[in-house]
């Protein structure tokens, strides 16, 4: 699936996105047409550290690019909630039949595109009924009634595993099988999904080791960003909780919509206040005379003042 994606998108990609980025908003819809179309945000990201690299994309846009990936990869768990893993034959069948009568051109690469997807939604659900023994075992109770007492703890799981996995479609894909069984709650689920999308972060930074300034500068975006969000939905996480539960009936159905809601969240304070996050970028990265980066405790402390005025402003902290 990825060679295809990777000749459907990655020849034209670069080139449109030097185009169709020319302010925050265009890039970040650049960013969730992209990943909808995909459905990978890794992919994205990793495009992105490739075209900052190059030459083709200032930091600005690239992050706005990278911000709306995320919030285009929700899709992902809003089809996962659906059940769609009935179709996941015929759209591999689909596949396998434009490979093997079409040689060469844009649709044979349209058939490993399917042929992966259908792969993909068959694994997925194959990995979820694999989980529901676990439903029963005392250790797995333990941990997701860890995550449930304890969201930050859920999120350092889905933030572990994910990097692990490296995929958080997959992580998604074990939650929402869970959920469809009945063996999770719907604020376990969400903080797990939350730390997903902190793990998937991994395969940008892998992404900008040996770029430029600028590349790794989008690649620390994107992590940047997930920590952001989930920081800002923290203080609320209960308020959170009842909006996603208000808003379907079904516990896959809350928990697709809460991931979706907050990465918007996230999206919408951090496209506001995109100047002062790359000045943050900025100082992060920015070396010392001596050529010496900043040590870990002045990155933290960077993060944390910038981080307490936002609250000030939206939670009216002091």
């Amino acid at each position: 699936m990825t060679v295809g994606l990777e000749q459907l998108g990655g020849g034209t990609f670069a080139r449109f996105i030097s185009r169709a980025t020319e302010n925050r908003l265009s890039a970040f819809l650049c960013g969730i047409v992209f990943t909808v179309l995909t459905q990978s945000s890794s992919l994205a990201s990793v495009m992105v550290v490739g075209a900052v690299e190059a030459g083709l994309l200032q930091l600005g846009a690239a992050v706005a690019v990278i911000i709306g990936a995320n919030v285009g990869t929700t899709v992902t768990g809003q089809l996962l909630s659906f059940n769609l893993h009935a179709l996941a034959i015929p759209i591999a069948a689909c596949g396998l039949v434009l490979l093997a009568f079409l040689p060469r051109g844009r649709l044979k690469n349209t058939g490993r595109v399917l042929t992966g997807l259908g792969a993909l939604l068959f694994g997925l659900n194959t990995m979820s009924q694999a989980l529901t023994p676990l439903a029963g075992a005392a250790w797995f109770n333990s941990l997701l009634s860890a995550a449930d007492a304890h969201p930050v703890l859920g999120v350092a799981m889905g933030a572990v595993s994910t990097a692990i996995l490296q995929s958080s479609s997959a992580l998604m894909g074990m939650v929402l099988g869970l959920a469809h069984g009945g063996g999770i709650t719907l604020k376990a689920g969400a903080s797990l999904i939350m730390g997903a999308d902190v793990g998937t972060c991994v395969t940008s930074l892998i992404a900008g080791i040996g770029t430029g300034m600028a590349a790794r500068r989008a690649a620390l975006a994107h992590l940047l960003f997930n920590i952001f969000s989930v920081m800002l939905v923290m203080p609320v996480f209960g308020s959170f909780i009842a909006l996603a539960a208000s808003s379907a009936d079904t516990v896959p159905r809350q928990l697709a919509n809460a991931h979706t809601l907050y990465n918007l969240a996230g999206a919408v304070v951090l496209l506001a206040m995109l100047g002062p996050y790359l000045n943050l970028l900025e100082k992060i990265t920015k070396p010392k005379n001596n050529g010496k980066k900043r040590t870990l405790n002045i990155v933290v402390e960077i993060i944390s003042k910038w981080f307490q005025k936002i609250c000030g402003g939206i939670y009216g902290l002091s």
